[in-house]
């Protein structure tokens, strides 16, 4: 019987062909006015965006000098006017604060300090178009191969280069050629302390090493608003099928079903069964479109299945939360004030319409815990070669308010279907 009630919500459904136009006619033609229409913004931003550069220490610069001093003082003495010039060459100290920190590259690039365990995650979230590491003995490094000639040890930093960002990389790229051959000019300078012809430019005094941060695939204005119609049009099947199920009420189909020795409770998990399924293809529907008029690349398919089904599991409690307020209210007033109102509100706050995290990280954060904003970006960083572990909080977000939505549904739905 079980069965036949999801038989029959599915048939119940396709039969009606409003319904299929709102759902999938709709969100195909705003995903081909949207593409095309906010393309050339989308994928064209001519403002110039601030270089983000993040450096990660391993050591403390000043601890390193003062270690290096204990060392030089065993072989030389060392009078103040030494450690004023060895202060005034910390490599470190020069690159934050006259190279990066000066107030003509401040205008363009923004220095971000992190901790030696963020490193790998700044790596691969692609948030910084470089990160310059600078390892553990570098500043005494540094500055033993500078006044104790230890050729041994030449020093060397590591810098990720976003190669996503190919205009960044080359004004980093020259900043840091610029950095590297001044900063061996003047250290050598301040080591013979004096100017004079004969001084030679040590090109290997610093050296870098350049390596890659792990870039992001580019997301289109297509990826974006694909995306982000499925998961809104996803809302208002919550509240057609609830709709539905009232209109059985309300024609004395479901007294019938009560007389068959149906449970209430059977009743109402078919309509979230029926609920997963149909949403399901509906996403399904709107990505194979999408996929080949778009070119759109669905890598990982097994976990943008997971999402779905996480995503049509919220939109079946959804359904059965609203048709459980609408059998106890003996009214379709939840299903369509669902419809009319909070479905613009979540799809505002999921990012539907645009990115919400530019205009209010607090409001994206909040976007995170609606059902179509977590699966937007759920299957926005899978688009970007994300992992199981990329998504985990997403499917966690995902399962509470399905779990949330479910249990709602079922402690509400009224023990006998409500009043006739």
């Amino acid at each position: 019987m079980f069965l036949s009630l999801i038989k029959k919500q599915v048939k119940l459904f396709l039969r009606s062909p409003s319904e299929l136009l709102l759902l999938l006619a709709m969100p195909v033609g705003l995903i081909l006015i949207l593409s095309f229409a906010l393309g050339s913004i989308w994928d064209g931003n001519s403002e110039f965006k601030k270089i983000e550069v993040a450096v990660v220490q391993h050591n403390d610069e000043v601890g390193q000098m003062e270690e290096f001093l204990n060392t030089l003082s065993k072989r030389i003495p060392v009078n103040d006017l030494m450690v004023q010039n060895i202060e005034e060459m910390l490599p470190v100290s020069t690159l934050l604060n006259q190279v990066l920190g000066n107030p003509e590259a401040q205008e363009f690039i923004t220095v971000t300090q992190l901790e030696v365990n963020e490193l790998e995650l700044a790596r691969n979230n692609g948030k910084y178009n470089a990160i310059i590491e600078i390892p553990e003995g570098f500043t005494v490094d540094y500055l033993s191969s500078l006044f104790l000639e230890d050729e041994e040890d030449i020093p060397s930093f590591q810098v990720y280069l976003n190669e996503s960002e190919q205009t960044t990389s080359v004004i980093l790229q020259n900043i840091l050629d610029y950095y590297q051959y001044q900063y061996s000019l003047f250290s050598q300078l301040g080591k013979n302390q004096l100017f004079t012809e004969e001084i030679s430019v040590p090109t290997l005094d610093l050296t870098s090493e350049i390596r890659t941060v792990a870039s992001k695939e580019h997301i289109t204005s297509s990826t974006y608003y694909t995306f982000s119609m499925s998961v809104m049009f996803i809302l208002f099947l919550a509240s057609t099928i609830a709709s539905q199920a009232y209109l059985e009420k309300d024609s004395h189909i479901f007294d019938r079903i009560l007389l068959a020795q149906v449970h209430p409770l059977v009743y109402l998990a078919s309509i979230v069964v029926s609920t997963i399924i149909l949403t399901m293809l509906q996403i399904g529907i709107l990505f194979l479109f999408s996929y080949y008029v778009f070119k759109i690349p669905f890598t990982n398919l097994l976990l943008y299945l997971l999402i779905t089904f996480m995503v049509s599991l919220v939109i079946g409690g959804i359904s059965a939360l609203l048709s459980s307020l609408n059998y106890r209210s003996n009214s379709a007033t939840a299903s369509n004030l669902f419809s009319n109102a909070f479905v613009a509100i979540l799809a505002l706050l999921g990012g539907s319409f645009f990115n919400i995290s530019g205009l209010s990280p607090v409001l994206a954060e909040i976007g995170l815990w609606t059902p179509n904003g977590a699966a937007l970006e759920g299957y926005l960083r899978l688009i970007q070669d994300g992992t199981i572990s990329s998504i985990q909080q997403i499917l966690l977000n995902l399962g509470i308010l399905a779990f949330v939505f479910i249990l709602l549904a079922f402690l509400l739905f009224p023990k006998r279907g409500g009043l006739a």
